[in-house]
């Protein structure tokens, strides 16, 4: 073979190769720009999520959540999620109070009729039949005008309620992946301090309230300091007291350099009377309940009172 036939030969190949990864690409930016509803969302696809699912519920739930919500006039999908999420961390913890736990008695209630893909007999450990029980019961048990109203009608546990209305404000507010919090969101060391950033950050706006425990958890509107870092972390499942001097002596100190986001940062004394108490997002930002006249809004971290931080989580 001539060196002329050999250069043409191989400039042919090259082409080849580069035609062929031109369409790999382009399948791969196809694949990502195609819309969420054209995938199969009852597939058991272990760890895929969507960015409007708080970017932690697995697919097959959120589909599960969005088609049982659908039957019932009024529910948000994000109800059935706080359900899940409380009950089994959206089926990857199930115990023998099922799935969403609601009672063997509503559950039995409203199991029939089976759905296509569900468990026969229906079963409260099966995430079909348990998320669509959970929907039927909350519309069987009245109208769903408001989300705290309906919860409470189908929880008897009175705290479990409210933490389910919290959930369902966080995964209602979850922000864009690209924003400044849902990245600092998802830089949090676990779910739990995830969880608490999230919830604080859905309020955002929201008024400064001496006293307020937020919407979820009273008639008020609002939220002063430690009300709004209590809420947060019991919407990620973990109790902590209500005013910023006891909270400074729960979960384990923090130095400075070592921040992360959904930290407790303080301010005041620290061997004495605590006034403020904040969550650390990162870059040097919290958000917090400030004062009297302000609103639930970013801050930055550093101030002559700062006394320390507390990792909850």
């Amino acid at each position: 073979m001539t060196a002329g036939r050999i250069a043409a030969a191989a400039s042919t190949a090259l082409l080849f190769v580069v035609l062929l990864l031109s369409a790999a690409a382009a399948a791969v930016v196809e694949s990502l720009a195609a819309p969420w509803d054209s995938l199969d969302l009852f597939s058991n696809s272990g760890d895929q999520r969507l960015p409007d699912a708080d970017g932690e519920i697995p697919l097959r739930m959120y589909g599960l959540y969005h088609a049982a919500a659908a039957g019932c006039p009024g529910l948000p999908w994000t109800v059935l999620a706080g359900f899940g999420k409380a009950a089994s961390d959206h089926g990857r913890q199930i115990t023998d109070r099922g799935v969403m736990d609601i009672s063997r008695e509503q559950f039995d209630r409203y199991a029939e009729p089976v759905p296509a893909t569900g468990a026969v007999p229906a079963s409260p450990l099966d995430p079909v039949d348990a998320t669509f029980a959970t929907a039927r019961a909350i519309c069987g048990s009245g109208p769903v005008l408001d989300v705290k109203s309906a919860v409470s009608r189908t929880v008897n546990d009175p705290v479990a309620a409210v933490r389910i209305v919290e959930l369902a404000d966080v995964y209602s507010h979850a922000p864009a992946a690209d924003s400044f919090l849902g990245s600092v969101a998802r830089s949090a060391p676990n779910s739990a301090a995830r969880l608490a950033v999230e919830y604080a950050g859905a309020q955002l706006g929201r008024p400064y309230v001496w006293g307020g425990n937020g919407p979820d958890r009273s008639d008020g509107n609002g939220f002063d300091c430690s009300g709004l870092t209590q809420s947060a972390y019991q919407a990620a499942g973990i109790a902590i007291p209500r005013t910023a001097t006891e909270q400074f002596h729960t979960g384990r100190a923090v130095d400075a350099p070592d921040l992360q986001s959904g930290d407790l940062v303080f301010y005041g004394d620290p061997n004495g009377f605590l006034h403020h108490v904040a969550i650390y997002l990162g870059r040097g930002i919290i958000i917090d309940a400030p004062h009297t006249g302000a609103v639930v809004r970013f801050d930055p971290v550093a101030a002559a009172d700062y006394a320390g931080a507390r990792r909850e989580s």
